[in-house]
């Protein structure tokens, strides 16, 4: 559907979508604009929607569009999955699933200039491309870029797949829950990424379960429930006792010391 063209800030907007999954409406009616420079994070129950949403907003779901239904990026309803890959990058949960394992950790990098999963064509590989994968792999601490993905640990692979999602220099960073599965190292190192990644000027949209995950640059909180908004501020709006146990069915306290966000049963 044709829609109005957006704000030059507004990287998204969308408007009445529903998404079904066997036929049943998993979001219903969303109405959501997001603004760039305006880090967002989309908390929500496990099955609460937030992850379908994530991969409708990537293309690899299609809702399903009515007459006064439509979804915009950067002003437009068409734009194609290529030129989608410079302005948006995104690191979704099943991908590192899909990577091959004879791939070393510089291909997984490199392959993101291309939008592969599989082995790299080496003779269309510029030096340029090279040393911008150098760089990133010193950026976030990965030292040997000839050890294959698979012996990597659980903090560096999500290091690596969000290397390959900003070579392009996208605008926009799309994380389906950046920090699962990390431990207490890891999970603080891909939070202090994330914040520099803020902090230069790359526009962060993430989803998770837990306000434990939040970073100091975030501007938006949006609380997610069966398909609809609950809630939507800044973080000091939304992020209270009230609001996130409602969200989450069970009494919660919630207290922000030094920076970082945490619950405790209430």
């Amino acid at each position: 559907m044709e829609s109005e063209a957006l704000n030059e800030e507004n990287w998204l907007e969308i408007k009445n979508l529903d998404v079904y999954y066997d036929k049943k409406r998993v979001i219903s009616q969303l109405n959501l604009k997001l603004n760039l420079l305006e880090n967002t994070v989309i908390i929500g129950q496990n099955g609460s929607g937030k992850s379908t949403l994530i991969k409708v907003i990537t293309k690899l779901k299609y809702p399903r569009y009515s007459q006064n239904s439509f979804i915009n990026l950067f002003g437009s309803n068409s734009i194609n999955i290529w030129k989608l890959r410079s302005k948006i990058g995104f690191v979704l949960t099943d991908l590192e699933s899909r990577i091959k394992h004879n791939m070393t950790l510089k291909e997984v990098i490199l392959s993101g200039y291309k939008g592969t999963i599989g082995l790299i064509n080496h003779k269309n590989i510029t030096r340029e491309q090279i040393i911008e994968t150098e760089r990133l792999s010193a950026l976030f601490d990965l030292e040997d870029s000839s050890k294959f993905f698979n012996e990597l640990s659980d903090g560096q692979k999500k290091k690596a797949l969000i290397a390959r999602a900003i070579i392009n220099k996208p605008k926009v960073l799309i994380l389906d829950e950046p920090t699962c599965m990390l431990d207490v190292k890891a999970n603080y190192e891909l939070l202090e990424i994330l914040n520099k990644l803020a902090k230069s000027g790359i526009t962060l949209l993430y989803v998770t379960n837990t306000i434990e995950s939040i970073i100091e640059e975030t501007k938006r909180v949006i609380l997610f429930d069966s398909g609809n908004i609950l809630k939507d501020g800044s973080p000091k709006e939304v992020l209270t006792s009230e609001n996130l146990s409602s969200l989450y069915k069970y009494k919660l306290s919630v207290k922000h010391i030094e920076g970082y966000w945490r619950t405790i049963p209430g």
